[in-house]
């Protein structure tokens, strides 16, 4: 519909026209800076609502290869940072809708060296799947015939630098081999190692998301970080841009409505 031009929009209408920024790892940092300013509990706020929305997803595409099993098995790679902790927060999120469900989880660093946050998400993790979890070493070989219905990625984010740890190489490279009917990546591909599936990017679409041959479907989780003062450039369509194309057209339309 045009607008007439006493109906100009304002910026949070323009905000919603536009949809929201994909930015460069240095620009996602300096934002998630300004937003959290060192807050932990707002930092743990965004990681609770980043493990739910993963975990929401996972469940949807699971649900287009037939739904996710009562008994489903889980594998979650866990680093040290906060992409573990969000896959922490979002396994613990299926094990609590499926209580049939399990875990199996590889600590890829010992966990006195993760962030404390990290570690709490770990404590609510083992609280929820009380009986259900089992803890890999990075050491543990998978046998022949090992078999998950989904893994989730959350070993590296865009705090990564390279170079990436042989031993870790060898660990994503093996999972890589093991029949998975779902991989998934928090927020980005481990080291561009990890073949996901789909890369949930959480809060912020960073750029090296789009620019990887691993990375899978990249989802966008809007966890609600943008307002109308987001910074410009390339945007990510959200639901309120999509929907009103969707919508029923009158049936009067023509091509100037």
């Amino acid at each position: 519909m045009r607008r007439s031009r006493g109906n100009t929009p304002n910026a949070k209408e323009e905000m919603t026209l536009l949809g929201h920024p994909i930015l460069t790892v240095d620009d996602a940092r300096a934002w998630e800076a300004q937003l959290f300013n060192g807050d932990p509990d707002k930092v743990w706020s965004a990681m609770t609502a980043a493990g739910s929305a993963i975990a929401s997803a996972v469940i949807d595409d699971c649900d287009e290869m037939g739904g996710f099993p009562l008994a489903g098995r889980l594998l979650i790679l866990a680093g040290k940072g906060h992409n573990g902790g969000d896959a922490l927060l979002a396994a613990a999120e299926i094990l609590a809708r499926y209580p049939a469900a399990r875990a199996e989880v590889m600590c890829v660093f010992p966990q006195n060296n993760w962030r404390p946050l990290a570690r709490r998400a770990w404590r609510r993790f083992s609280a929820v799947g009380k009986g259900r979890v089992r803890r890999l070493s990075p050491l543990d070989l998978f046998p022949a015939g090992t078999r998950y219905t989904v893994a989730l990625d959350g070993v590296f984010g865009f705090q990564f630098r390279p170079p990436l740890d042989a031993r870790v190489q060898d660990l994503l490279e093996k999972v890589n081999r093991i029949p998975i009917r779902l991989r998934a990546a928090v927020d980005l591909p481990s080291a561009g190692v990890f073949k996901a599936d789909f890369t949930y990017a959480t809060g912020i679409v960073k750029t090296p998301a789009l620019n990887t041959a691993v990375a899978g479907r990249v989802r966008y989780l809007d966890l609600g970080f943008f307002g109308p003062e987001a910074p410009g450039g390339n945007r990510v369509l959200t639901r309120s841009v999509i929907a009103p194309l969707a919508a029923l057209r009158a049936p009067a339309s023509d091509k100037r409505t």
